[in-house]
């Protein structure tokens, strides 16, 4: 691994790549570019696109193929780029990239780091690779100090449940859990710490109790929540006010875990997180940055800084194909989606007035000048949404037959479950679905992500015990998966752990699994008593 100013020729044109960013007004971080070969890239994506990891632990069997792939000629290992954003953020570019696509990679860098910095849910924490570089120091003592097997014991437990990560959900931490230092601020109902402030209340008799609308019982009952709340956190450090879906996160900052633990879990939090942001924002990143990409080297094919255009065409179109929604191409349909609207923000067709007039041939012919520049006006959905927002409010029935959506293979529709009555139209080798169809389909993937949405709603369960909650959206838990999982979690937090999912109670304790029928709950009553500083479930 090396900087890319050890290579004159792509320093050159890592600084024409920049030039053109400013001119067009991009707000970028720091950006460090990195050379690495083959080998490098391997190892770096098994380190969580981080430049480095826990000592071995990334070092395992997979690896160690994937080497032996690599150098027999088996495995091409052709990686364009990789980017860890941030303030600095890290890009590392591959050796045999040829110059061409070495400055179509960083104008990409470009659009991912600005996209990261800008949009509502911000991937791009300062020092966070150097953070992380600390965090690994920390490890590799508690290694040292747990010893070999309590060490990988721990750490293959906190592994398993990475996927119970959620730093931005609507049940996150902050929205969840309320302790000595965090009173919940972050939460949409939220009131200002001065505005809900009581130096004096009045006695019963005074005028201003009497224009007062709350009665002594609602002001008793105030002051009761208040006490229950105080005698909680006081108790505990901490209590959970409403159902948490970052369970990771969770036990990262109340398990009774050693501190050796803790920076395992701390970690596996940090280095991890970045996925749910990913996942949210995955379609208008990527779509960000090829739109930021074509413009970037438009201009430097003008001034002749680089070679090659029609080779760029070819590989623009090859990362930009359409393909149908169930294995849909961010790339293809981000690009396509922000440059469409750019499109009608240049002809003014996204306002008021435009949707509100009922002439379709004046619709047509629309073209007002708009309030706002359109990349404004882009930058502001960047600022402002996630993809189930930007595909809810843009994704058209039109441009779902646009972009192919909607086009499936003739032989994987019986497989899918279509109706005859979704099918448009057919050929020889494709079937045109119903594009409503596509988009609820894929709309139901950025609410859940195909996961099952899994909460902790009590900590204190048959006492000390952690509860979990499966909300029911008619997506079974596998059974395989549930012993081991609460396995896992019942290690880090050292006493018994209960799954509620149905009728069926299921509890882990001691090496031992048992389940037992109880009444079925909805997702709404636990959120309600947790409010209420009640129970969220008895038994």
């Amino acid at each position: 691994m090396r900087l890319i100013n050890t290579n004159p020729e792509l320093f050159e044109l890592e600084q024409r790549v920049k030039h053109h960013a400013k001119a067009m007004n991009r707000s970028l971080p720091e950006m460090r570019f990195f050379i690495l070969d083959r080998l490098e890239f391997a190892s770096l994506l098994e380190k969580h696109v981080y430049p480095t990891s826990p000592s071995n632990i990334w070092e395992g069997k997979k690896m160690i193929n994937k080497k032996l792939q690599i150098e027999s000629g088996q495995e091409s290992g052709i990686y364009y780029e990789v980017v860890q954003t941030g303030n600095p953020s890290y890009a590392y570019l591959n050796n045999t990239n040829s110059p061409m696509m070495q400055a179509s990679v960083m104008a990409h860098v470009v659009g991912h780091c600005e996209f990261s910095e800008l949009n509502v849910l911000k991937d791009s924490n300062m020092d966070r690779t150097e953070f992380v570089m600390h965090l690994v120091k920390k490890v590799d003592s508690s290694r040292f100090q747990m010893g070999e097997k309590n060490y990988l014991n721990f750490w293959n437990a906190a592994e398993s449940i990475i996927p119970l990560i959620a730093p931005h959900s609507q049940f996150n931490l902050n929205r969840s859990v309320e302790d000595d230092t965090h009173h919940g601020q972050e939460t949409d109902s939220a009131v200002p710490e001065e505005e809900n402030k009581v130096l004096l209340r009045p006695f019963s008799h005074t005028m201003e109790s009497l224009l007062k609308t709350s009665s002594n019982e609602q002001i008793w009952q105030e002051e009761l929540q208040k006490k229950t709340q105080q005698e909680q956190i006081s108790r505990q450090g901490y209590r959970l006010f409403a159902p948490c879906q970052d369970i990771l996160g969770f036990l990262k900052n109340y398990a009774p875990c050693s501190q050796s633990e803790k920076s395992i879990l701390n970690y596996m939090y940090v280095t991890h997180s970045t996925h749910d942001f990913v996942v949210r924002t995955q379609i208008m990143n990527e779509g960000w940055a090829m739109y930021w990409e074509k413009k970037i080297m438009m201009e430097l094919f003008k001034e002749k800084a680089v070679k090659g255009i029609i080779d760029y065409a070819k590989t623009f179109s090859g990362v930009c194909f359409p393909r149908p929604f169930f294995a849909r191409n961010p790339y293809h349909l981000g690009y396509n989606l922000w440059s469409h609207l750019e499109h009608l923000y240049e002809k003014g067709k996204i306002s008021l007035d435009y949707w509100e007039e009922t002439d379709q041939q004046k619709k047509n012919e629309w073209d007002k000048k708009p309030f706002n520049r359109p990349i404004q006006e882009l930058e502001n959905l960047v600022k402002t949404i996630t993809d189930y927002e930007f595909l809810r409010r843009f994704l058209t029935p039109e441009l779902i037959f646009k972009f192919h959506l909607n086009r499936i293979p003739k032989q994987q529709v019986k497989g899918m479950g279509v109706n005859k009555n979704d099918i448009l139209k057919e050929d020889d080798h494709w079937s045109w679905i119903q594009p409503n169809m596509v988009k609820n389909e894929m709309l139901n993937f950025f609410t859940h992500f195909y996961r099952p949405r899994i909460y902790i709603i009590d900590n204190d369960f048959k006492d000390g015990g952690l509860l979990i909650f499966h909300r029911n959206d008619y997506r079974k838990l596998r059974k395989d998966w549930i012993r081991p999982t609460l396995a896992n979690i019942n290690f880090i937090w050292k006493s018994p752990v209960y799954l509620v999912s149905g009728n069926t109670l299921y509890s882990y304790s001691n090496h031992k699994m048992d389940e037992i029928e109880v009444n079925e709950v909805s997702f709404g009553q636990i959120a309600e008593k947790l409010q209420n500083f009640e129970k969220p479930f008895v038994v």
